[in-house]
């Protein structure tokens, strides 16, 4: 199989033991859920640029709507047995991270959306946004599956978010951290626009 999928599947089967079973699971118990929700695996996600989406994720998206929601599994580049999902609300046009350079959604990625978000556990204090284990388990299989259970349970939650769309004050928090008790803010055009106001000398962005 070529494109972005093949790629992953041949990621997932040099990996070792309990990281392929993490991935398998995540295949076989959470993409049905996004799927069922209007959720696709899209070979040209991203323009099927492999420098924008690595052999270690899996992008969902559903083209329909003004903002496209969109959904990037991230699986640990090092093959530890752990993945995050990261989410945005990609509108026409997108920006890319860090700078001013406009690009259609067709070519994005959830960092290039007016901002992007990183399911959590919900553990504020250690921002807790992995799902998994990320050094030792005494029973790897049992705790990869409470692991993806407890992902299982939020994703009505993100549905819901997505068919009610992003909130219009998430798109403007100053820093990036937690703005509700499982998501948590990873950046946005609004945090770039400070950033580079500060550097530059310029005015802030209020």
């Amino acid at each position: 199989m070529s494109g972005q999928r093949g790629r992953f599947d041949r990621w997932r089967a040099k990996q070792a033991e309990h990281t392929r079973y993490l991935a398998e699971q995540v295949i076989n118990r959470i993409v049905p859920q996004f799927e069922m929700n209007g959720f696709e695996w899209f070979d040209d996600f991203a323009a099927g640029d492999p420098k924008e989406v690595s052999h270690n994720e899996i992008p969902l998206q559903r083209r329909r709507g003004p903002q496209w929601a969109t959904v990037q599994i991230r699986f640990d580049k090092r093959g530890r047995p752990f993945f995050m999902i990261d989410f945005a609300a990609l509108p026409i046009i997108c920006r890319r991270q860090f700078g001013t350079e406009e690009i259609p959604r067709e070519q994005a990625i959830v960092a290039y959306a007016p901002a992007y978000f990183r399911l959590s556990k919900g553990e504020r204090a250690g921002a807790n946004g992995t799902f998994g284990y990320t050094w030792l388990s005494w029973a790897p299989r049992r705790r990869i599956d409470f692991e993806i259970d407890a992902v299982i349970s939020l994703l009505p939650s993100l549905f819901r978010l997505f068919d009610a769309g992003i909130p219009d004050t998430w798109l403007i928090q100053d820093q990036a951290w937690y703005v509700s008790d499982h998501v948590i803010l990873m950046g946005s055009w609004h945090i770039d626009e400070k950033r580079r106001a500060k550097r530059d000398g310029g005015d802030v962005p209020k």
